[in-house]
Formats: C-alpha cells, sequence, structure tokens
C-alpha cells in the first residue's frame, strides 16, 4: 500500500512539474470565414492567406487579411485568387498585431469577414 501512494505521489510531482514548465501555446493569430483563412506567425513577421477555392476573376472573387497593430500600423495582404500566398510584415516586437480574413464573391454580394484574432508580436 504504500508503495502504490509513493507512486501516485511520485506521478502526480512529475505531472506538476511538466505542466509547470511546459511551453505555452502557440500565440499566434488566426481568422477563418469559410472562404479563407489568415494566420499570422510571430516567428517571422509572417501572415499566411489562403483562398480555398481558384477564381478566374481576380479582384472580384479573392480573399484578403486584413491587420492592425496596437501602435497604429495598418495595413492588408492580399489578394488571393486561389491556392497560399504570404505577406512578410515587419512589426515591432513584444506588441500586439490583430488579424482577420475577408472573401470577395462576386460584383453584387457583401464582403464576408472572420472574426478578428489578436497575437503577441
Amino acid at each position: 500500500m504504500k508503495s502504490i501512494r509513493t507512486a501516485a505521489v511520485l506521478a502526480a510531482a512529475t505531472l506538476a512539474l511538466v505542466l509547470g514548465v511546459a511551453t505555452p501555446a502557440s500565440a499566434d493569430a488566426y481568422s477563418y470565414n469559410g472562404y479563407g483563412s489568415a494566420n499570422f506567425q510571430s516567428n517571422g513577421d509572417y501572415i499566411t492567406l489562403t483562398h480555398f477555392t481558384y477564381e478566374e476573376y481576380p479582384g472580384v472573387y479573392a480573399s484578403y487579411a486584413e491587420w492592425y497593430t496596437n501602435y497604429g500600423r495598418t495595413g492588408y495582404c492580399g489578394d488571393s485568387i486561389g491556392g497560399r500566398i504570404g505577406c512578410d510584415e515587419d512589426v515591432a516586437e513584444n506588441r500586439y498585431i490583430t488579424i482577420r480574413v475577408c472573401s470577395r464573391y462576386g460584383t453584387f454580394n457583401q464582403v464576408i469577414c472572420g472574426n478578428w484574432d489578436t497575437s503577441r508580436t
């Protein structure tokens, strides 16, 4: 009985140690709207934009990423008419960036945007 209790205490201590020093989950920002996605990778300040289908009319059918920082910079990454593109945004370190993906589908349809998501840079 004593050995079972000792093993349980050791297991609990090991688990607490592992959880206490584990690396945090990724702080990257991600937005999705059903037509495309945008992902900010803090390692390299890189935005990856994906438009899920190929459309032959750029600008009419396309996805793009909008972004802004907590220190006043704004921009966008796009227009992707199909596949994946990347934008290398050189933003200040130890600040915050907020991104979202938006898509246009046709001349008369409303632009559809995903939720804003924020990440530390």
